[in-house]
């Protein structure tokens, strides 16, 4: 497209870059531009013609014969132009070539679109690959850096990424002051040497990486490194990626479950007294002493102890939880601390990492700590007060940091009157005390946990939507929950199972507490005899809508086939179509 501008004697081409607009850019994009432009104008033999390309804002990047530039002023921009269009090329109305020139600015357009796509690509796939946890090495058959992303940047301080390009690796780690020293056997060679002379991958080449300037800042790094071949199946390269041992400790421990999953945000109730416990424990996480939780059982004290090290400065170390009722008193020594190998017949022949160590620099959550046997209290104090460990079978102290969030369902005072729990053990775990509200103290967040529990119930058992209807919901309200939220969750997740229907009526909710030993008595005792019959009659009426509905559903819906099928007159199907048509609507 062109206009004319008659007192100039100019014709100006627009020229739209990209038909994404100006929301995708790229590095110097009027460098671009104008290689393009030189090269196309010279493909066609313009470069004799007064021609220019410019920004859409009259800027001039290039202007041909050379010398045509130098006493000319910029042209005004053309108010025509919309915001995609990003450049213009400008020619001599008089020219005799407009019609090539126009087609240089097709050939431009179409250019310039490939390179943009391309450009824009390639940043997108670099961006992704700044964006990896892990560092990434790229290298030529002669180890010389081709790519190297963000980490990578950061791993062995490099500040100008773009400066080391092309240099060998071993130059590179020189200028930076960061040597490698194998793991395996001590030396400083770069076993991606062997990589480019064999062919063959490495895999799990453990370094430690030391900043020479400082030699404590260091770190242990495992390697896996891949050879690139050419079309001819020649080394043309190395990929290497490099990632902190860090990394790889994490995993182990995701394995294991030394992890937190839940924060506050997963704990359910907006009630008064559980927004309060919430905002406690809240304020608890930001300090480092221990804490003490009591609560009934069910009520989520672990879900409590993961959120408090999720919100604390522990947030990226271990927690370990062990439950004491659930380990012997024989055994619990061996589990808090360790043992060495040999300490005893059946010892493991590498020895057994305790609990301690395992959370060191984390949580250790101890759940039933009113369980721990007299013994085990004693050690445990004394590891409270040193910060350290002795394994079983061994000698060596072991320093550990770790914070301990004690969950008990009894009254320690009772037991320390009983002789049952150490006193200083007691004020040494309760220097933060929470108590978390039984269900039965926050009805309000009875029905909201049961929605969240259907829910969950729908999407684990990949069911149909199903609810639950007034009368059901009014018997869950009343129930006082011995077991909590805990038990909450199991018996809608029974309840889910166990009906056919997709309403849960108040005698499909009964059964599932019955199958739980519960009986319906303890729900009854406010109601009259009228309201019971009541019930059981409306749970009749319900019975015959399902048969009746069944009956229509396996005949398509003809009445005398339906009559048949449940061995009633078709008289019968018509009065009970009428007597149930509110189950209907």
């Amino acid at each position: 497209m062109k206009t004319s501008d008659k007192d100039n004697f100019i014709t100006r081409f627009k020229i739209k870059a990209s038909s994404d607009g100006e929301d995708k850019k790229f590095k110097d994009i009027n460098t671009i531009a104008e290689m393009i432009f030189d090269f196309l104008l010279h493909e066609k033999g313009l470069q004799d013609e007064n021609i220019a390309l410019c920004t859409a804002s009259g800027f001039i990047l290039r202007s041909f014969p050379a010398a045509s530039s130098e006493n000319s002023s910029p042209p005004m921009p053309d108010e025509n132009f919309s915001s995609e269009d990003q450049f213009m090329i400008m020619a001599d109305s008089r020219s005799h070539r407009l019609k090539e020139i126009e087609a240089l600015q097709e050939s431009f357009t179409s250019f310039f679109s490939i390179f943009y796509h391309n450009e824009q690509l390639r940043n997108f796939i670099f961006d992704g690959l700044d964006a990896l946890p892990n560092s990434l090495f790229i290298y030529d058959e002669k180890l010389r850096l081709l790519y190297a992303n963000s980490d990578t940047c950061s791993y062995i301080h490099i500040k100008d990424r773009d400066h080391e390009l092309g240099k060998p690796i071993n130059e590179i780690l020189e200028e930076c002051g960061v040597q490698f020293t194998s793991v395996k056997k001590p030396h400083n060679y770069l076993k991606v040497n062997d990589v480019i002379k064999y062919g063959k991958p490495v895999i799990d080449w453990e370094v430690e990486v030391t900043n020479v300037k400082d030699p404590s800042d260091h770190m242990i790094a495992s390697n896996d490194m891949y050879p690139l071949f050419d079309a001819e199946g020649k080394v043309s390269g190395v990929a290497e990626i490099s990632r902190s041992r860090n990394t790889r400790i994490k995993q182990v421990r995701d394995t294991l479950g030394l992890t937190a999953d839940y924060t506050f945000e997963d704990i359910l109730g907006d009630s008064k007294p559980m927004a309060g416990a919430k905002s406690l424990a809240m304020s608890f996480a930001a300090s480092p002493y221990n804490v003490l939780i009591y609560g009934e059982s069910g009520v989520g004290k672990e879900l409590f102890a993961q959120s408090i090290h999720n919100y604390s400065v522990r947030r990226n170390k271990p927690f370990v939880a062990i439950n004491c009722a659930s380990i012997s008193p024989e055994l619990i020594d061996s589990e808090l601390f360790g043992y060495e190998s040999g300490a005893f017949t059946g010892a493991a022949k590498n020895g057994h990492v305790g609990k301690f160590e395992l959370s060191n620099g984390g949580t250790l959550f101890l759940d039933e700590v009113a369980e721990l046997p007299l013994h085990a209290q004693t050690k445990l104090l004394r590891t409270l007060e040193t910060n350290q460990i002795t394994r079983i079978g061994g000698t060596k102290n072991i320093s550990v940091d770790v914070r301990v969030i004690a969950a008990t369902n009894r009254s320690l005072e009772k037991m320390i009157e009983e002789g049952l729990f150490r006193e200083d053990l007691y004020y040494r775990l309760m220097v933060l005390n929470l108590t978390i509200p039984p269900l039965r103290e926050r009805p309000e967040d009875i029905l909201p946990c049961c929605d969240f529990f259907m829910k969950q119930a729908m999407r684990i058992n990949n069911f149909e939507r199903k609810t639950i209807d007034n009368e059901a919901r009014k018997l869950l309200a009343k129930y006082d929950w011995p077991g909590n939220v805990r038990e909450l969750r199991n018996v809608i997740n029974r309840v889910y199972v166990m009906s056919s229907s997709s309403v849960i009526t108040c005698e499909t909710l009964v059964s599932a507490f019955q199958s739980s030993k519960i009986h319906y008595n303890s729900f009854s005792e406010t109601k009259s005899p009228e309201e019971l019959l009541q019930e059981k009659r409306l749970q009749v009426d319900r019975a015959y809508v399902e048969l009746l509905k069944e009956a229509l559903l396996l005949t398509n819906g003809n009445k005398k086939d339906a009559a048949e099928l449940m061995g009633v007159s078709r008289k019968t199907i018509y009065n009970m179509l009428e007597k149930y048509k509110d189950f209907f609507n």
